[in-house]
């Protein structure tokens, strides 16, 4: 892990956050649900002990992404390797969502 990677990560629940506000209802279809729940489960996997997601609200979807994927920085007690891999989960979600 680069020293950058940690602000990486900073900057990729940035734009997962606006991302995910500002999909409307017809833009979250069940493919980009379905990526969203797909990262959360990874993301649960990797720093929640694979404790199962709670299936909430799509209004909450993206505040359920910060959340984990906060758990993944360095600052919340997080490994290196954790926090470079929640970095790709979170590249590859904006990815999916574009």
């Amino acid at each position: 892990m680069t020293p950058d990677t940690a602000a990486d990560l900073h900057t990729e629940i940035r734009r997962l956050r606006i991302r995910i506000a500002g999909l409307s209802g017809d833009e979250l279809d069940a493919g980009r649900r379905t990526e969203i729940r797909s990262a959360l489960s990874a993301l649960s996997a990797l720093s929640a002990d694979g404790r199962p997601v709670p299936a909430l609200a799509d209004r909450v979807l993206g505040d359920q992404l910060v959340v984990l994927l906060q758990d993944c920085l360095p600052e919340y007690g997080a490994a290196p390797s954790v926090t470079l891999r929640a970095l790709d989960i979170a590249r590859g979600l904006r990815r999916a969502l574009a």
